[in-house]
């Protein structure tokens, strides 16, 4: 019976892949005698719900007018069909979850690993198997892409090798010892040098274990979970920011709840701000981490000192901070803000490289609906922001009421970049689920490396990210990797690549490349969808 199954299978992929394939529409009675015969063959050799899911998609038809299917409408229209015959494949290349399940927060809400360590086959090791305790793990054999990851990324808990060529690892604990301690980010040295002075040193450092390679994998996961249960401890009794000195977001719901009560009980206004340093990452990039945070530090005493005494700000996370304005209509904010950016922009920053100055944007909204949750008015406010972004920043932009509706702007070029049709198709619809009410995302599907770089689409000013399949036809998914990372443009690549389990020579190569993470097939599209947003957060 299992043969014919995966005939059945194979038949209904290469249906769809000539369909997806189609520049025009497909008939109604093409795609209706596709069901019909579904319906009967599947059922016939145990595939009951791909059966029933037949019928009922017959009987919606039976209940349209006949007529052209356009691309737009029938991919939709059997897009659980096309899930649930993944879930069937037999050498399935992603994991579609029940589309008729609620979505859930929880790879967004697991804890982020960093490791840094130049031997790449430990590299894959430590990331499969932590990665099967519901953590997320981004792994690098460079020293300088690790320091960018942490404070691009914030990660829950660091470990990092102590002999890195070139730069070691006691260097780079040393470069970030200060931020390790504010705020508290446990951190695990794994070394074949365990001699006494050598583990004296990395406490001294700040480490808060040392492990001695070879490593036991399930001491060591039992070690981080003890750590990290520590760090939520932490973070959830500490309510101020230590770098900023301004609140975290630890408060920020308490803090909303009080306020909002306070503004319904008087009948006053209340309005939030949500705010961004604009090109905060290029400080970086140009200046170091080391006046980034001054800045961040300045940027934060600056607000406090310039808004209303009644103000609260908050760090929401990077750069972006949340400043809620009690008794405060939208447009006062908008003015308050404005007095704030004009003033904000005669600062004067210090560093070797030289004198700089910077602006910052916000979106602000008032709340005019106390049943509403905290999160709409959040995410109203973000949107209103990224529309300052786009307007060319150094502007404050009022939400937009419920109905009004504006053409976006591009925030970041997406590339899918995969020879099968029908997984370029799938990941695409995945991406544009990830960016849904956050940002605007331009998502391009590109057959192969050839068809990607002929195309002027990927020489433009905006940040791109690229799923990148490993294995194709003309150019190879490392081959592409490699083109992309020369490009004058490279930095604004970020880059996931797409394995086979038995790739690990393409996954080492494609680490040393310079790939931002991996994903080796099968993979859940929630753990992707998951992993682009904590990705893309970093350059946009």
């Amino acid at each position: 019976m299992m043969k014919y199954r995966e005939t059945l299978l194979f038949h209904i992929h290469k249906q769809l892949e000539t369909w997806f394939s189609l520049d025009g529409p497909i008939p109604h009675e093409d795609l209706y005698r596709f069901l019909h015969s579904l319906k009967g063959t599947s059922g016939t050799i145990g595939l009951t719900d791909l059966s029933d899911l037949s019928q009922t998609l017959l009987e919606q038809m039976e209940h349209m007018q006949a007529k052209e299917w356009q691309t737009h409408e029938w991919r939709p229209f059997l897009l659980d069909l096309i899930a649930l015959c993944y879930e069937h494949h037999p050498e399935q290349e992603v994991l579609l979850e029940d589309p008729t399940l609620k979505r859930e927060n929880s790879y967004e809400n697991q804890p982020l690993i960093l490791i840094l360590d130049d031997d790449v086959t430990l590299l894959m090791y430590l990331k499969e198997n932590l990665e099967k305790l519901n953590w997320s793990v981004i792994a690098t054999v460079y020293p300088h892409k690790a320091l960018d990851y942490f404070h691009d990324m914030n990660p829950d808990c660091l470990i990092l090798d102590l002999n890195i060529p070139e730069t070691g690892g006691f260097q780079v604990m040393q470069t970030l010892s200060e931020k390790i301690k504010k705020q508290y980010v446990p951190t695990t040295v794994i070394s074949i040098d365990c001699d006494r002075q050598t583990r004296f040193h990395a406490y001294r450092l700040g480490a808060d274990d040392v492990m001695c390679k070879p490593l036991d994998i399930e001491e060591l996961a039992v070690r981080l979970e003890r750590q990290l249960r520590r760090k939520r401890w932490m973070d959830r009794i500490l309510f101020v920011d230590d770098l900023t000195g301004v609140y975290n977001r630890n408060s920020l719901s308490d803090t909303y709840k009080r306020l909002l009560s306070d503004a319904q009980r008087t009948s006053t206004p209340l309005s939030i701000g949500f705010l961004d340093i604009d090109h905060f990452k290029g400080v970086n990039d140009t200046h170091g981490h080391l006046i980034g945070d001054q800045v961040l530090n300045r940027f934060a005493t600056f607000i406090q000192s310039h808004a209303e005494k009644h103000d609260i700000l908050f760090r929401y996370g990077g750069e972006e901070f949340l400043l809620l304005m009690p008794r405060t209509t939208v447009q006062e904010a908008k003015l308050r803000l404005e007095h704030i950016l004009d003033a904000f922009t005669k600062e004067v920053f210090d560093s070797p490289e030289g004198a700089f100055s910077l602006s910052f944007s916000a979106g602000i909204v008032q709340i005019d609906d106390a049943e509403k949750p905290f999160p709409l008015w959040v995410e109203a406010a973000d949107t209103a922001l990224y529309t300052a972004k786009n307007l060319g920043r150094r502007r404050i932009e009022v939400a937009a009421q419920t109905g009004e509706s504006e053409v976006p702007s591009v925030k970041i070029k997406v590339a899918i970049i995969d020879d099968d049709s029908m997984i370029r198709t799938m990941l695409a619809d995945s991406v544009q689920t990830s960016f849904d009410g956050w940002m605007y995302a331009d998502v391009q599907q590109f057959q192969d490396g050839e068809a990607f770089f002929n195309s002027s689409w990927h020489l433009g000013p905006e940040s791109y990210l690229v799923i990148l399949d490993g294995i194709m036809p003309k150019m190879d998914g490392l081959e592409v990797l490699q083109r992309i990372r020369n490009l004058p443009n490279a930095k604004r690549y970020t880059i996931i690549m797409l394995t086979g389990r038995t790739e690990e020579q393409d996954i080492v190569r494609a680490l040393q490349l310079g790939a931002d993470d991996y994903m080796t097939k099968p993979f859940s599209m929630r753990e992707l969808e998951a992993r682009i947003k904590r990705l893309v957060k970093r350059v946009v």
